[in-house]
């Protein structure tokens, strides 16, 4: 039987995913494929990689509490469908930010 993971190896994991998607932001900022692969990679915190990410990363963890809540899914499973649902909001927020502006 496996134990849950510590509070500090939570925090730990989630402070090293933050300094990575950050740095990358500030060393090879506005690339398309290292959005994506953050994304995929780190979930909603791979949205702090493009201008404007907080308010996508808390629809995100809201919408992750609704499945937690709704759905008798497992929490593993639940978080995996976060992922996923990270790597499609990336890349609608990467089509409309190559749309021309309205005129």
């Amino acid at each position: 039987m496996t134990n849950p993971a510590s509070p500090e190896f939570l925090l730990v994991a989630a402070a090293v995913s933050l300094a990575i998607v950050l740095a990358f932001r500030r060393w090879i900022p506005g690339r398309k494929g290292i959005a994506l692969a953050l994304a995929i990679l780190f979930g909603p915190s791979g949205h702090l990689y493009l201008r404007g990410g907080a308010p996508y990363i808390i629809l995100m963890y809201l919408a992750w509490v609704g499945l937690l809540l709704a759905t008798p899914l497992p929490p593993m499973v639940s978080g995996l469908l976060l992922t996923v649902l990270s790597a499609m909001l990336m890349n609608v927020r990467l089509k409309k930010s190559a749309e021309p502006p309205a005129a």
